[in-house]
């Protein structure tokens, strides 16, 4: 996988993760006012996780974004 491509992978990522996140809180919010406590629940893990998947990708966005910047920095002389 070259830097470009990670690059790209990572800044979807960063930006579709949130909106997937606020999905699940909306629908669990739903399934728990229709009494589907267990559903609600289990969307709440499923949120968490991409929390946590959101987390790792911004973390290795700025990671694959500094290594980009250094790999196409002239050599000093």
């Amino acid at each position: 996988m070259t830097l470009r491509s990670a690059t790209k992978l990572f800044v979807v990522l960063a930006l579709a993760l949130p909106v997937v996140q606020a999905v699940l809180v909306w629908v669990g919010g739903l399934l728990a006012s229709m009494g589907d406590d267990a559903g609600a629940a289990t969307l709440g893990h499923i949120g968490t996780a991409c929390l946590v998947a959101w987390s790792i990708s911004l973390v290795g966005l700025v990671l694959v974004l500094a290594l980009f910047v250094l790999s196409e920095r002239p050599p000093e002389e």
